[in-house]
């Protein structure tokens, strides 16, 4: 098999490249080994550059990836794919009055919180990432875009190997999140767990302490643990802590039915977009906003393998 690209991993970040560049005209070759525990298959989704702490670049890159995802959401529907989203806000709840000051927390809470004293909305929203992630895939594969599952399991300058199988491609894109120590990229994992509930949400993400609500398929996404490793499966910690956090700070959930636990792997490091040797290019280390950070990824990426910006 030969492509023009080959982009290593099909999480939100690989599938928007691989979208990206298939609109543009170039040849991709989209693989994924499909793993449990992807960090796109368990993500929130959260588009929240503020009350996540962004700063610099970081969060000039947030803001732009907040500011595309309307036109990118608009862009799929016209091609037949819908993806939850909504953009109303994104709101932090202050718990103590040194918190009340630091965020300037003075409007009234969107949504009840135990020992809230103010709140305030940021510019933000969220996006389903397993919704976004089906219709890029989709749409890629409407664009000509080829998509294999299959496990990697070495890349060199212009050539990829699976197994007895070996890809052939011009330049290489590796966009493999927690698993990118694989490939010697300097990263690691850290787990997260998370609870799918169906009670009432919040009008968009709200930052409480430790954790954060936010809406998801008309009922209520509830996270995060966060513990280093790949220990798969949501276990007997990972549920108490979020099922504590529940109640401790939201009344509207005691009656909440439970629908589905979730786990993934965030990749925890130095956020690097770049060259890592001649022809191989890696996107890692966007720990939790690699959606929010998918979409300046995706244009950095274009610009370093020098594929115009403008769609064709």
């Amino acid at each position: 098999m030969r492509a023009d690209v080959a982009v290593v991993g099909a999480g939100v970040i690989g599938a928007l490249a691989a979208y990206e560049l298939a609109k543009r005209g170039v040849a991709v070759v989209l693989l994924d080994a499909e793993k449990p525990g992807a960090a796109t298959l368990a993500s929130a989704g959260m588009l929240a550059p503020h009350p996540e702490g962004l700063s610099g670049e970081l969060l000039e890159a947030g803001l732009y990836g907040l500011a595309r995802y309307p036109e990118l959401l608009a862009e799929l529907r016209e091609r037949g794919y819908e993806v939850e989203a909504g953009f109303s806000g994104a709101w932090v709840a202050a718990l103590t009055p040194s918190e009340k000051a630091a965020w300037e927390a003075e409007e009234p809470l969107p949504y009840p919180v135990r020992g809230g004293q103010g709140a305030r909305c940021f510019p933000g929203g969220y996006v389903h990432p397993r919704r976004l992630r089906e219709a890029l895939l989709e749409a890629f594969r409407a664009l000509g875009g080829v998509y294999r599952r299959a496990e990697v399991e070495g890349v060199a300058q212009g050539r990829l190997l699976l197994g007895e199988e070996r890809v052939e491609a011009r330049r290489i894109l590796l966009a493999v999140g927690a698993w990118g120590g694989r490939f010697g990229l300097r990263v690691r994992p850290l787990k997260g767990e998370a609870l799918l509930l169906l009670g009432e949400a919040p009008p968009g993400p709200l930052f409480a302490g430790e954790g954060y609500l936010l809406p998801r398929e008309g009922g209520v996404y509830l996270g995060a643990t966060a513990r280093e490793g790949f220990g798969e499966g949501v276990d007997l910690f990972g549920l108490r802590w979020l099922a504590d956090y529940a109640h401790e700070r939201f009344p509207a959930l005691e009656g909440a039915r439970f629908r589905e636990a979730v786990f993934g792997f965030r990749p925890l490091g130095e956020l690097f977009v770049g060259e890592v040797e001649e022809g191989i290019y890696a996107a890692v280390g966007h720990g939790r906003n690699g959606v929010l950070l998918a979409p300046w990824t995706a244009k950095r990426l274009l610009k370093l393998l020098g594929v115009a910006d403008d769609a064709a």
